[in-house]
């Protein structure tokens, strides 16, 4: 990187903080009162897996908590999540299907989701893998969001590479109970829970969610649209003060549509059933020098999906994924210096179905609706073991080391270092450095696939897993510059990410026989890639009536074997956001925000795009009654059917929702 462009993006960067308040880079001291009406000292646990202030946590870490998503109308944890900096939870080009996960650039099967701490079994395959997990969880049972930017596979293990979202629960709720709906252009639904409060030594909490998706319609070709069903239940017996077992299961279940026009056969028709099932059980404890925990808990997602013709059933598939982990953690206080936090993890992962052939490349046939395919299984095992210090060094420096041993029976072992530190320049400013390796393993569908597709006619295309692969690795490097004056706060970000042993579909062959054309793929491990940039943040209350903030990305990521910018990336992105409040008791809000995509390379035909969406959203309370209205995309920016990127248009919404 060439220091022209590092002194264009950083004085960009400066100058956008400078502009909201941000001189509190600078390194004044704030007051007292000044910082209490400010807040940064939000407790995280996705960082290091033990609780510490965010203004100490060496490691870059966004929290959007329950009310911010409630400000913003937002109806799903995509939604949620789509002004957060550095993330991309875009849609996937013009399918209409599915949506990124990309943090900092890093693909969506690069970033590991959570939902308390817990993994999701979900799609494998490249295309798939994090598309659809985002919509499945209900958002209205969320307390808050956890996003870290960065490694983490040193505490989290595989698939952390680019980064780890971590969904926080509401849990011990008091007594009582709320009811809502949501009703918009894109979903509508209905939802409501209730807790028993503490009933002795038991709380319980029940929630649902009923969802329907609506029909969206592209020359004949539309998303994945209709119901989708939650409902969770969970609990907490505590045996004393310093003991408790924490306990709950989960059910989601999506009947959706698709239609595909324009084919030989006309229309197409897809139905996707989907189900998933979750338990888990949590013994925890605490005492003067540890927090405890010993958890076991087990996630399935079953998916039958089949496709008609306008004439006859065409092609199905059938897939059940499944995670068992069986974990325990303790952080231990040895002195008022150092803190050590340690774990041991036990995971299976099983993945079986009609994409897939057994560990031993046999197959048996599975026959539905008169068609039969092939199918096959496999299932992966792996150990690991992290331990984790927290050194305070003095007054004003803050380390943070970490390891993790990884052992995957597919490949093999993998170690996960890291170190970050955090130095304080003065009470009210920090720099923070971060330093760290991780990797991803390979998932069993590119180890063992064995897909046959037909998209059209006289085409088959046919791809085969690779059981020799070997994980991706990359080596992560940020610093920060964070601090608050008055009442105004920023942060100013440089990151380095270095992936090798990338896992792509690699081309194998072309025959032509009996008049098909068959095409064989492969994955193999055979990319690199290098992405750096800059992230700039920064937050500045007015007055107790108006607030502002804003966020920005320059990202630079390049094929490391060419040198050419990766596709389905922007070079620049931001967010503005201007929100007022009456301040009383019932208050009226209004929230203002603009986000903008500059230089969006597409991955269909590498075509660069350009644009910005205005959204604006009011609420009001009304004692225990809550309403909102709002708008996204308020001037209806949109593209035609012949570029290879969708926006929805001009979208509303609104809900109410009453607790009791």
């Amino acid at each position: 990187m060439n220091n022209a462009w590092l002194k264009r993006r950083v004085g960009l960067a400066i100058g956008m903080a400078i502009l909201l308040g941000g001189a509190s880079i600078c390194g004044a001291e704030a007051s007292s009162d000044d910082l209490e009406n400010y807040d940064l000292g939000e407790t995280v646990v996705t960082a290091t897996r033990s609780k510490l202030e965010e203004k100490k946590v060496p490691m870059s870490v966004q929290v959007i908590k329950a009310d911010e998503m409630k400000k913003l109308g937002a109806y799903n944890v995509r939604d949620a999540l789509k002004n957060a900096t550095s993330l991309d939870v875009s849609r996937n080009g013009t399918s209409m299907v599915g949506n990124n996960v990309s943090i900092r650039g890093m693909g969506s099967t690069e970033t590991l989701i959570l939902v308390d701490g817990r993994r999701i079994a979900g799609e494998d395959s490249a295309s798939t893998m994090n598309a659809y997990e985002l919509d499945r969880i209900n958002v209205n049972d969320i307390d808050r969001i956890e996003i870290l930017r960065g490694s983490g596979s040193a505490v989290w293990g595989s698939d952390a590479t680019g980064g780890v979202i971590n969904i926080i629960t509401k849990k011990n709720k008091p007594q009582g109970g709320y009811a809502g709906t949501h009703l918009g252009s894109l979903e509508s639904s209905v939802y409501g829970g209730f807790s028993t409060g503490d009933l002795g030594k038991l709380n319980m909490n029940f929630d649902f969610n009923l969802t329907k998706v609506r029909k969206e319609d592209k020359e004949g070709s539309t998303n994945m649209f209709g119901p989708r069903r939650n409902f969770s239940f969970n609990g907490d017996y505590r045996f004393n003060d310093h003991t408790g077992l924490e306990f709950g299961a989960g059910f989601m279940k999506e009947q959706l549509t698709s239609l595909s026009g324009g084919t030989t056969a006309g229309t197409t028709t897809s139905y996707y059933d989907n189900n998933r099932l979750d338990y888990h059980v949590k013994f925890y404890g605490f005492d003067k020098k540890n927090d405890w925990e010993i958890q076991s808990y087990y996630d399935r997602l079953g998916k039958v999906g089949r496709t008609r013709t306008e004439t006859a059933w065409d092609d199905f598939n059938h897939a059940r994924y499944s995670t068992w982990v069986n974990e325990a953690k303790n952080t231990y206080r040895m002195d008022q210096n150092n803190t050590l936090t340690y774990g041991m993890e036990f995971k299976n992962q099983k993945a079986g179905g009609t994409r897939f052939a057994n560990a031993d490349g046999g197959t048996r046939t599975e026959y539905y609706l008169g068609m039969s395919s092939p199918y096959g299984s496999a299932s992966q095992n792996s150990y690991s073991f992290y331990v984790e210090d927290e050194m305070k060094l003095g007054d004003k420096l803050f380390f943070v080391p970490s390891v993790r041993f990884d052992h995957h029976d597919s490949f093999g072992s993998e170690w996960s270092p890291r170190a970050g530190l955090t130095y304080n320049l003065s009470r009210a400013s920090r720099v923070k450095v971060n330093y760290g390796k991780a990797f991803r393993a390979p998932t069993i569908f590119e180890l063992y696939s064995n897909m046959i597709h037909t998209p059209i006619a006289r085409m088959r295309v046919v791809v085969t897993g690779n059981p020799d692969l070997q994980p991706e690795k990359s080596t992560n490097f940020d610093i920060s510059l964070e601090g608050e004056k008055g009442k105004a706060a920023g942060k100013l970000t440089y990151f380095h990410n270095k992936v090798s042993n990338l896992i792509d579909s690699e081309l194998v062959s072309r025959s032509f026989s009996g008049g098909v054309m068959t095409i064989l793929n492969t994955y193999r491990n055979v990319d690199k890639a290098t992405l750096q940039g800059v992230e700039a943040e920064t937050r500045y209350k007015f007055d107790k009536h108006w607030n502002a903030r804003a966020n920005y990305t320059y990202l630079d990521a390049r094929d490391g074997n060419t040198n050419a910018r990766l596709t389905g990336r922007a070079l620049n992105t931001g967010t503005v956001e201007l929100s007022w409040t009456d301040a009383k008791k019932d208050p009226w809000t209004a929230t203002l925000y603009n986000q903008w995509f500059q230089n969006y390379l597409t991955s269909a035909n590498k075509e660069s795009y350009s644009y910005s969406l205005t959204n604006f959203v009011v609420t009001k309370n009304i004692g225990n009654l809550s309403l909102y209205a709002g708008i996204d995309n308020l001037f209806n920016k949109k593209f035609d059917a012949s570029d290879s990127i969708w926006t929805d248009g001009r979208i509303w919404r609104a809900g109410a929702e009453w607790k009791f």
